[in-house]
């Protein structure tokens, strides 16, 4: 054990940093930790074990990456930046590479970020960022862009994210895909035994119910659905809970169902049942929850602002891009994908053939082609790009 303890403390050190750890983040660290696996020491670091933010269960699951907790049983947002700030920098002190998924903008990461580049380490950011997000104005961009300079490399979903970056000035710099990202063995597994026959499954929508998820529109989207589709129409559940709920409740007529906040394996298990995930945000860096259906073949209704369309939802294909404000438009595609089983399955089988660009094994190409730039992940991760633009 001495000589095992000894040989991983001579190894490079790779800390990844988030504020949080959920169980897809977990999925990342250890994917990036098996990849690595001899050749350096994987550090999963959380600032926080819960938030104002996210619900999520305490982290669990680590076996190949050395798991830190900075403030174990505190929120995130109890922390102040000082005390985050000295406590990261403490952490990652002894890393050869640190990967940042924490907001490039929080005071303490900007701090953070620009010491471990006068320490000669080598900071990657995460990102999922892009440049619809919302409005931009110039000279924040150009003030942002000197503020993240001190970045060697980034992460990031896909190609909109890593255009962005290019505007703020990465130029040369590696943009490497595969950041938002789930394990999909591990989300099947949650959800093997809930598959449902043609004729009982349903639209979903599973996330947080607030303003930019654009839960009204689809509301009406689905009420003119169920106006086109006459008595075949299938049943819209909404998972999850937040401060809207009680006026979307009035808003909801005949055929939307509440079940209020779900766990991850409670989610998984009405992915596996579903026709079809609807997410039509008029803002989203991305949306997990496209990976996690795809990884159950569940076609995608999604809003063009969607991070995860530009990886796996293909128009008509895997499902259907949708203006955010166009009610018939969420009627249409929700009417395409429930009228007919043998079209439905087309949409189904594309979807599946797509699943494994939402996979972790993305985000350990990514890891490994900044560790390793002559690695076959490197090639991989290259490669990815490629597929992503024209599959």
């Amino acid at each position: 054990m001495t000589d095992t303890l000894a040989q991983q403390s001579a190894l490079p050190k790779v800390a990844i940093l988030f504020a949080q750890y959920a169980a897809f983040h977990v999925d990342r660290v250890e994917a990036a930790a098996r990849r690595l696996a001899g050749r350096a020491e994987v550090k999963a670091v959380e600032y926080a074990t819960s938030s104002e933010t996210y619900a999520w269960e305490p982290a669990s699951g680590f076996e190949h990456a050395r798991h830190v907790t900075l403030f174990p049983g505190s929120s995130y947002d109890d922390v102040g930046h000082l005390a985050r700030y000295r406590a990261a920098m403490k952490a990652v002190a002894d890393a050869d590479m640190v990967c940042v998924g924490v907001p490039y903008s929080e005071r303490d990461i900007i701090a953070l970020s620009w010491r471990l580049k006068a320490a000669g380490t080598r900071c990657v950011m995460m990102t999922e960022s892009k440049f619809d997000d919302f409005p931009r104005i110039l000279p924040r961009e150009q003030a942002k862009a000197r503020l993240l300079s001190c970045y060697r490399a980034a992460i990031v979903g896909g190609l909109r994210q890593r255009e962005y970056l290019r505007f703020l000035g990465f130029g040369d710099k590696p943009i490497l895909p595969g950041y938002d990202s789930v394990g999909v063995d591990r989300i099947r597994a949650q959800g093997t035994g809930s598959e449902a026959r043609w004729a009982d499954r349903h639209f979903l929508y599973v996330g947080r119910f607030v303003e930019k998820k654009n839960l009204p529109v689809l509301l009406a989207g689905y009420a003119r659905y169920r106006e086109l589709a006459g008595p075949a129409a299938r049943k819209l559940v909404m998972a999850g809970d937040g401060d809207l709920r009680e006026a979307l409740e009035k808003q909801a007529g005949e055929g939307v169902a509440f079940t209020g906040f779900l766990r991850a394996e409670q989610v998984s298990r009405r992915l596996a049942g579903a026709l079809a995930l609807c997410l039509v945000s008029t803002e989203e860096q991305w949306g997990l929850v496209v990976n996690e259906a795809a990884a159950f073949a569940v076609p995608a209704i999604v809003s063009t602002a969607v991070g995860a369309r530009d990886v796996l939802v293909r128009n008509g294909v895997t499902g259907f891009v949708v203006e955010p404000q166009s009610v018939e438009g969420v009627a249409r595609a929700m009417l395409a994908l429930s009228q007919s089983e043998p079209a439905w399955q087309r949409y189904s089988d594309a979807t599946a053939a797509r699943a494994h660009m939402g996979d972790v094994e993305r985000f350990a190409d990514a890891v490994e082609a900044l560790f390793d730039p002559d690695s076959e992940g490197a090639t991989r991760a290259l490669d990815f790009w490629d597929e992503m633009a024209t599959s």
